[in-house]
């Protein structure tokens, strides 16, 4: 019995350990050396490698151990115009995307009006890897199913 409660007990010290840039960290390197990525403290960018070798980033993790919670972004192709027709329709799409996409919200930069997509979550709990990684593929499959959407704004 005196096990048992001592199992539990670091059990649950390890379910509520702090989500830093450390384990964030360490996830992205368990996901492949393919995945290139710059960090300071805990916030990540990933990189894409082009074909003439530049580096072209494409998410931004930050890792927010007092707010218990993680931000991912991922770049997209849509620019939403400063005015006019164009910036109306492309309001519209995003508002459309934002209703058919439970889980990824779209957001517009106010001044770039740069598309980015964005998915916020707990780490009140923990993190294990297996979530992280659905997370990632979620938001990154999300934007490739709406590339073409997006391209066209």
């Amino acid at each position: 019995m005196k096990h048992i409660i001592l199992a539990l007990l670091v059990l649950t010290a390890i379910s509520f350990a702090e989500v830093s840039g450390d384990i964030i960290g360490g996830y992205l390197d368990q996901i492949g050396e393919e995945l290139i990525y710059e960090r300071v403290e805990n916030e990540f960018m990933l990189l894409a490698e082009t074909e003439d070798g530049s580096q072209i980033p494409y998410m931004y993790i930050l890792a927010d151990p007092e707010m218990e919670g993680c931000l991912l972004v991922a770049l997209t192709p849509g620019i939403v115009p400063a005015s006019g027709a164009e910036r109306t329709a492309a309001l519209e799409t995003i508002a459309q995307l934002n209703w058919n996409n439970t889980w990824v919200k779209f957001a517009i930069d106010p001044e770039t009006g740069d598309v980015s997509a964005m998915y916020t979550f707990s780490t009140e709990n923990g993190l294990g890897y297996d979530s992280f990684a659905v997370m990632l593929n979620l938001l990154l499959g999300t934007v490739d199913e709406n590339w073409e959407i997006l391209l066209a704004i």
